[in-house]
């Protein structure tokens, strides 16, 4: 038996949810969005204050699939676009207190000074590294197995760092990079996989990278979407979602919505409680083991007078070894234009994540002093910031631990006992805002045929 799809309600207006209404609303279903900020767009926020753009959550949308671009077309937000400056190929990794140039040819991967002879070698003999059987394996226990404690050490270490603001011990290879796990297991290497493979990515809906923002920053792209909805309630706290004989209801800060057929809850799992999702004591322990490390971010700027180094790159990440106070910063100015005045640099710090979680939540003073400090080492600062802004993200990023299958049996197994709800967003299929929209297009495809019950 299956039930057709008319109306749904979204609880979360974040970008996972915004395109599934959006998506939705093309198949001509009835779809209400209750977000309980003033503002949709969940993490994704820029500031425009005089003439500094700063952005709070994502800085950056990689543009690499054929089906997120075609999306962004679809809104009308080509000519909004902004590709990020030539410079920003070009990225650093600190090692012995230098910010040194990651290679980008195979002349510099030979020359650079960021591994060893050794260690170069080491990366060499990946493809004779037996196939592991156990697919269940953290990133470093992976890479480490594969390539070497050097490439772990200076290379995914503080890789993981800027994109989950993590430790590579702490998550699943499998779930946090499924590709490198897909690489292993059809290949049996990584190197052989990359160049084999590349025919069949482009076959997939890969298409060349470009790595993109927009005119008036992040927020711009859920800010769009959001104006083609044709219902949204924002500042609507919800308080209880129930179900009745197959029809849902919404209960909210500011009244009761419904009936709906379908529910999709696009809230983060440690917001989560037996009010807002029908889900037993046991369920909802598993799901609060999903970790959301602390994270800081520093939004600085500077003159270029007081800045030693030319910032001429997309930014810096600091190893775990090199024993810092930071995880990395962007050099959000050289990025793109126009996010500083002429004679300043913008400069975003991160500090904290499943690193140093302690760090994350110093007050902003105390951040502050910390952060100048180890600027003053890395880049050559001498000078006070002209501009300073300071956020705090107490859960930032969920953490795909080793074993993360177990969450998302639990979450399968919730929707199937509650036929018409959804647990959607970042904790599930991805984090980056490319997956959240993949991931809003193909439940929405999926929620307007007919769902078999």
């Amino acid at each position: 038996m299956s039930k057709k799809i008319n109306r749904v309600a979204i609880v979360g207006a974040g970008i996972t949810g915004l395109v599934t209404a959006w998506k939705l609303q093309k198949f001509s279903v009835e779809v209400d969005v209750l977000e309980r900020k003033a503002e949709p767009g969940g993490a994704i926020k820029t500031v425009k204050e005089d003439n500094w753009q700063v952005e709070y959550g994502p800085n950056t949308l990689l543009l690499k699939d054929r089906m997120v671009a075609e999306f962004i077309s679809e809104l009308g937000l080509n000519g909004e676009k902004k590709t990020a400056n030539p410079e920003a190929s070009k990225r650093f990794v600190v090692k012995n207190g230098v910010l040194e140039p990651l290679p980008s040819s195979l002349k510099s991967a030979v020359t650079t000074p960021l591994f060893s002879l050794g260690g170069k070698l080491r990366v060499l003999a990946e493809p004779f590294v037996p196939k592991n059987s156990d697919r269940d394996q953290t990133v470093a226990e992976f890479v480490e197995r594969r390539l070497g404690k050097e490439m772990l050490d200076y290379a995914i270490n503080p890789f993981v760092a800027g994109i989950y603001a993590n430790r590579p011990e702490y998550l699943s290879l499998r779930h946090a990079f499924p590709m490198m796990d897909d690489l292993e297991q059809e290949y049996g290497s990584l190197i052989w996989g990359t160049f084999a493979g590349s025919k069949k990515r482009k076959e997939k809906g890969r298409i060349d990278r470009e790595l993109i923002s927009f005119e008036k920053g992040m927020q711009q792209l859920p800010l769009t979407i959001a104006e083609q909805l044709n219902s949204m309630y924002l500042n609507h706290e919800v308080r209880s979602v129930t179900e009745e004989d197959g029809e849902w209801s919404v209960e909210s800060s500011l009244g009761k919505f419904g009936p709906y057929d379908h529910v999709i809850l696009n809230t983060p799992i440690y917001k989560l409680n037996q009010e807002i999702a029908p889900v037993t004591d046991q369920e909802l322990k598993t799901l609060k083991k999903v970790n959301y490390p602390p994270l800081s971010v520093l939004l600085l700027g500077f003159k270029k007078e007081d800045v030693k180094h030319e910032l001429d790159g997309f930014g810096f990440l600091v190893p775990e070894q090199e024993n810092r106070n930071i995880l990395g910063a962007l050099f959000s100015s050289t990025l793109f234009d126009e996010r500083a005045p002429k004679d300043m640099h913008l400069i975003t710090v991160f500090v904290g994540g499943g690193r140093q979680p302690e760090l994350a939540g110093k007050d902003s003073e105390e951040l502050l002093k910390l952060v100048v400090k180890e600027l003053n080492d890395l880049i050559g600062l001498s000078g006070e910031p002209q501009f300073k802004d300071h956020v705090y993200w107490p859960q930032s990023i969920p953490g795909y631990h080793e074993g993360y299958d177990e969450i998302l049996d639990t979450i399968k197994n919730i929707e199937d006992r509650k036929r018409g709800l959804t647990l959607a967003g970042n904790f599930r299929n991805g984090i980056s805002v490319p997956d959240c929209i993949k991931n809003g297009l193909k439940l929405a495809d999926q929620l307007a045929g007919s769902v078999s019950y």
